[in-house]
Parts: C-alpha cells; sequence; structure tokens
C-alpha cells in the first residue's frame, strides 16, 4: 500500500505516481475514538534534552478493543542516542504508533489517524490543526505483496521482480520526484504537490533478507516550520 495517489493501470498492474495531499479516511469521532495518545513519561536524547512522550492506541485488528502496547518510561527505556537541538526539542513530542515505531512530530499536533492490519502493516496521518500540513507513514511489515509496489517507486530496479511476482508496482513517468540514496536501500527523496508551494520531503527504506519490508515517511510542511523536517527525518532516519 503506497500513501500516495496512484492512477492505475490494471492491464499492466503498474500505478502512476500523481503527488496528492493526503487526507483523513476516518470521521473524526473515530479518530479520537480509536487514535487516543497516553502519556508515557519523558523520553530522553543527547546532552540530557528531552521531549514529552506518547503511545497511540490503535483499533486491534484481531481482537476486541485498542491496542496500548507500550509499557510507561523507566531508567534508560526511554533514551535515544540522538542528537536532538533543544530549540527544535521545545516544539516537539515523540509519539509511539502501532506497527510504525517512534516518530518526533509538533507538539500541538493532536489529530492522528493510524490503523495497524492483522498482516503487521501499519499506516499512520497526521495533520496540522489547520489541516495545512501533514505527516504520512507506511510500514509494510512482513507482508512482500503490500512492500514491492510501493518499493518499486523509489527503487526502480525492484519493478521487474515485483512485476513478476504479480504484485504490480508504481512508477514516477512524469518525472515528479527527485531521488538521492545514501545507500542501495535507502532513499531521501521530495516532490511537488500541485496548487502547494512548499515541497514535501521523505525517507524511504527496504530490507530484503529474506522477507522483504518496505517503509517510509512523507512530510509536508509550511515554509514557517521547515526548519523541523530535517530533524524528524534524521530520527526517523536514525531509528527504523
Amino acid at each position: 500500500m503506497c500513501l500516495l495517489s496512484t492512477t492505475t493501470l490494471s492491464y499492466a498492474k503498474i500505478s502512476i505516481f500523481q503527488p496528492k495531499f493526503p487526507q483523513f479516511s476516518d470521521p473524526v469521532q473515530t479518530r479520537k475514538m480509536h487514535n487516543q495518545q497516553y502519556f508515557l513519561g519523558n523520553a530522553t536524547f543527547q546532552d540530557r534534552v528531552s521531549v514529552p512522550y506518547y503511545g497511540v492506541t490503535a483499533l486491534n485488528p484481531i481482537d476486541e478493543g485498542l491496542i496500548e502496547k507500550i509499557p510507561k518510561c523507566h531508567t534508560q527505556s526511554c533514551h535515544f542516542d540522538f542528537k536532538l537541538e533543544e530549540k527544535y526539542a521545545k516544539q516537539l513530542k515523540l509519539l509511539y504508533l502501532p506497527e510504525i515505531g517512534v516518530l518526533l512530530v509538533p507538539r500541538h499536533w493532536q489529530d492522528i489517524q493510524t490503523h495497524a492490519g492483522a498482516n503487521g502493516t501499519g499506516s499512520s496521518l497526521l495533520m496540522s490543526p489547520n489541516h495545512q500540513e501533514a505527516i504520512s507513514l507506511y510500514d509494510s511489515s512482513l507482508c512482500a505483496g503490500c512492500g514491492y509496489p510501493s518499493a518499486s517507486l523509489y527503487f526502480p530496479h525492484l519493478l521487474k521482480q515485483s512485476l513478476e511476482y504479480e504484485y504490480g508496482g508504481t512508477q514516477d513517468r512524469n518525472k515528479k520526484l527527485t531521488l538521492v540514496y545514501p545507500n542501495k536501500t535507502t532513499a531521501f527523496f521530495s516532490y511537488q504537490i500541485p496548487k502547494i508551494s512548499y515541497k514535501t520531503h521523505g525517507v524511504a527504506k527496504y530490507i530484503d533478507d529474506g522477507d522483504f519490508n518496505f517503509r517510509e515517511i512523507h512530510v509536508t510542511f509550511n515554509q514557517n516550520n521547515q526548519s523541523l523536517v530535517r530533524t524528524i527525518l534524521n530520527f526517523y532516519h536514525a531509528t527504523h
């Protein structure tokens, strides 16, 4: 599953990447009921910098009720060996999202939609109060048929294999993406959403060690918050 908008060519089983601002699929009351934040303590970073740390619940895909996995902080359980500047720490909080993991987000953001699949997949969308800024994430877990089609957008060498497996794939035929590869399995990317003046930036990664996994994050912030983008993405890159 790709969190981006695509138009599908069903015969070729290939989707064409079309940047689009994400939208919540669940109504606000459902989000408030299923995706609640609960305080875990204070997460610490290098040089004793700290931020408030919250878990987020999600509807349990197997049993009744909500997923609420993370124990409260104690001793070193909530310490991260990451350089977080104090000036940014004052603007951020740390969340733990089911099947996604940890994420730094603006402290005042409260609107969250997060889903956990029965196959271990996870997807999340977080928005600013005015719904003009967003962070979206996806993790395919060990579902190769979920991960390959999305991964093929950022790693074109995976497309042939994805099609051979009959998973389908995604291509950037209109050259919307700017891609940088720090290594073979990681892509830093950016793109422009139509009618939005600021760019979206993100990180995509895959692991293929017998079990295929793909994960991605997209951050769309306005000009006033661009200074936070690098910190959020660097932390994601360091912890996923």
